[in-house]
Formats: C-alpha cells, sequence, structure tokens
C-alpha cells in the first residue's frame, strides 16, 4: 500500500473517530458539572460527517482512479458539514458566554475539521500513484529490439 492511501485511511479514521467524541463542552463554575456533546448528538450534521467519513474511507482504501476521486469529494463534503457546525457553535460561544459557566469545543470538532483534510490530500496522492487496470510492457531502449513473448 502506497503513502497516499495510507494517509486517507488516516484521514478517514480521523474524522470517523472525531465524531464519536466531544464537540461541545461546558462547565458549570459554581458546581463543577461538566457537560459534552459529541458529534452523533449534533442532529443531522454528525451523521452527515460521519457518513461522508466513512464513504470516503473505503473510497480511499479501494484504491482506483475514480473512487480516490470520490474520496476527495466525500471528505470536503464532511468538512463543510462539520465546518458548519463550528461555526454555529462559535456564534453560539460569543453570544451566550456566561460567566457562570465554561463553554469550550471539545477535540472531537477539531478532530473532524483535521481529518477530512488529510482524507483529501491523501485520496489526491493516492489518485496520483494509482496504477493502470492493466501492465505496460517496458520501454525498449535505442538499438534493442522488443522481446517477443511465446
Amino acid at each position: 500500500m502506497k503513502t497516499g492511501r495510507i494517509l486517507g485511511i488516516i484521514g478517514g479514521l480521523l474524522t470517523v473517530v472525531g465524531v464519536f467524541l466531544p464537540w461541545a463542552t461546558a462547565t458549570d463554575a459554581y458546581t463543577g458539572t461538566y457537560a459534552s456533546v459529541s458529534g452523533l448528538s449534533v442532529p443531522v450534521f454528525g451523521l452527515l460527517v460521519l457518513l461522508f467519513g466513512v464513504l470516503g474511507l473505503l473510497f480511499v482504501a479501494i484504491g482506483k482512479k475514480i473512487t480516490c476521486t470520490l474520496a476527495a469529494v466525500m471528505g470536503i463534503i464532511a468538512f463543510v458539514m462539520a465546518l458548519i457546525v463550528y461555526a454555529i457553535w462559535t456564534a453560539i460561544l460569543t453570544t451566550i458566554g456566561n460567566p457562570g459557566s465554561m463553554l469550550g469545543t471539545g477535540y472531537g470538532m477539531y478532530m473532524c475539521l483535521v481529518g477530512p483534510w488529510v482524507l483529501v490530500v491523501g485520496s489526491i496522492l493516492a489518485r496520483k500513484e494509482a496504477t493502470l487496470p492493466y501492465p505496460q510492457a517496458p520501454p525498449v531502449g535505442i538499438g534493442q529490439q522488443p522481446t517477443q513473448l511465446n
């Protein structure tokens, strides 16, 4: 397996695992109560990030030119879905900030923002590394005759 496919698989795995980790966190300063929300708890967007992450992972693992192109597209869509949630959460953080609580972005969100780009870069490299569907004959040097197979 070549570098592009390995990188793409790592990016897909980062995306998929990131959906199950905290995307948003809140801590009450008075009681010390901690709460977190994973990507699966976010309606629609979390499931879409998971779906496109899994599809991208599968497509890049196949390693054909067309599937690597599809994997890059899936990575871009997964990134856009995670970015929408991140933008909404950032808007909530800046407008609703409560002095009695600490709101933050969880590390799963960062994994879902970085993972799709690793998937995209790996998919592009894997597409360049993809082999032709049939083996090519070795090049014939100057002054050499092509060999015949019996």
